[in-house]
């Protein structure tokens, strides 16, 4: 069953019906669903579903051949297949009544065989492909350079994959009492991959132990598997992505803590977000391409949760020594960890049913910080009114003090609009509607 991809289903069944041909990419990091989509959409099909992980290069393209041979019931074809231009030159030349689905999934691998791919796709979509009666839909874990997606903009349709939201776990994972369900978001994200190994009848500490921290545990090496799939040399991106989890979340906070020059970062920071394994955020109404107050965070909270704990603890838990690690998480887990995610999850929500939160559909909303340490959880407004909204761990009490010091800040943000004030305590996350 697949959950809460309704949105990108939609669009994928719109742009099979058209009466022409359509190329599609579905972009989105590893293990975030592609799969699933897709072979969701393909059931009762017509289509051709290649998907090839690491493979010798001399019959990588001879093997995705073989696809497109038997599906079309193609005899005596003793072309030899070195490049994906010679699988596409095959594809062009066959004749296709019924619509035929065609799915490349993971395209970076072909992109690690054949470095023109991408170029040659382009080539015969133009000239050849685009005259066929195929949908043809592209996967990829990587995002593309910036001067392709502007190319393809122009030729196809495409989706970006994003976490899917708070409630898939009350989906798979029933019954669940709403702190319950935020450790577990805190714990797994909203992966149905991660989210299958909870086991309801065992408390949190236990799951923890048994997806993470035993021999044999299901995500014991989650952020090496996700890295090694692409890079081939992890150590400076597992040094990144630990210093995010640790709340270091600007560049210039990454390279002091790890001894080094923010230039030097640069490009290992460009990998990670083509990989769709951290983004970036920048204040509301900054310049992105000229702010410097991006922060950047690790998207999975599953990602986040292994880089935090367990990423700094792996030879300890290697020698089952774990009296450390379960001390920490005893004592960071509900304060610092839970605390995060709960705000993230705040502000999902709240972007999902601004009218129903602001009593108004605002024009932007977004969160705000300057470089004096001054932040906002969000700000939201319209051409009359701008909101600004504090979101708390703490009970009610604190949110009487914490709306003073939201008022002196909010100072700083320059208005005219007529200002309103929303502070979302601990206390109103469990005696609302909020996250069911």
């Amino acid at each position: 069953m697949l959950l809460n991809r309704n949105t990108q289903i939609n669009e994928l069944e719109k742009n099979y019906a058209v009466p022409s041909s359509k190329l599609q990419f579905i972009f989105g990091r590893k293990y975030i669903g592609k799969t699933a989509l897709v072979t969701h959409f393909l059931k009762n099909k017509n289509s051709i579903f290649i998907s090839l992980n690491d493979m010798s290069s001399n019959l990588f393209f001879s093997v995705i051949a073989d696809e497109i041979i038997n599906h079309f019931g193609i005899y005596n074809s003793n072309q030899k297949f070195t490049t994906f231009e010679d699988v596409l030159l095959l594809l062009s030349k066959q004749e296709i009544e019924e619509k035929l689905i065609i799915v490349f999934e993971d395209f970076q691998n072909i992109l690690k065989v054949d470095k023109n791919a991408l170029d040659a796709l382009i080539l015969y979509w133009k000239k050849r492909l685009s005259k066929k009666n195929i949908y043809f839909i592209v996967t990829s874990s990587i995002i593309f350079k910036e001067e392709y997606i502007q190319s393809l903009e122009k030729i196809s349709s495409m989706l970006y994959l994003s976490s899917l939201k708070f409630n898939t776990i009350n989906n798979i994972v029933k019954n669940l009492s709403k702190v319950d369900q935020l450790c577990l978001y805190t714990l797994l994200g909203t992966s149905p991959k991660y989210l299958k190994y909870y086991n309801k009848n065992m408390n949190l500490a236990e799951n923890i132990y048994a997806i993470f921290l035993s021999s044999n545990s299901y995500l014991s090496n989650l952020g090496i598997d996700i890295l090694k799939a692409e890079i081939q040399d992890i150590g400076t991106y597992c040094s990144i992505l630990y210093a995010i989890s640790l709340g270091k979340t600007k560049i210039g906070d990454i390279a002091t803590f790890l001894n080094v020059k923010s230039t030097y970062l640069t490009r290992y920071i460009q990998k990670l977000l083509d990989m769709m394994i951290i983004i970036k955020q920048i204040p509301i109404n900054s310049d992105e391409k000229s702010t410097k107050f991006g922060r950047y965070l690790i998207e999975d909270n599953a990602l986040n949760f292994w880089f935090y704990y367990i990423y700094p603890n792996k030879a300890a838990i290697q020698k089952e020594n774990l009296n450390f690690i379960t001390k920490k998480i005893q004592e960071d887990f509900m304060s610092k960890t839970v605390q995060s995610s709960y705000k993230k999850y705040i502000k999902e929500y709240i972007n999902n049913n601004k009218r129903e939160t602001l009593g108004y559909e605002p024009t932007n909303i977004g969160s705000w910080w300057d470089n004096n340490g001054n932040v906002i959880d969000l700000i939201a407004y319209d051409k009359k009114t701008i909101t600004f909204i504090l979101i708390l761990w703490q009970d009610e009490d604190m949110a009487k003090i914490s709306y003073g010091k939201l008022k002196v800040i909010s100072e700083k943000v320059e208005t005219t609009l007529q200002k309103k004030y929303i502070i979302v305590s601990k206390n109103s996350f469990l005696n609302s509607n909020i996250g069911e």
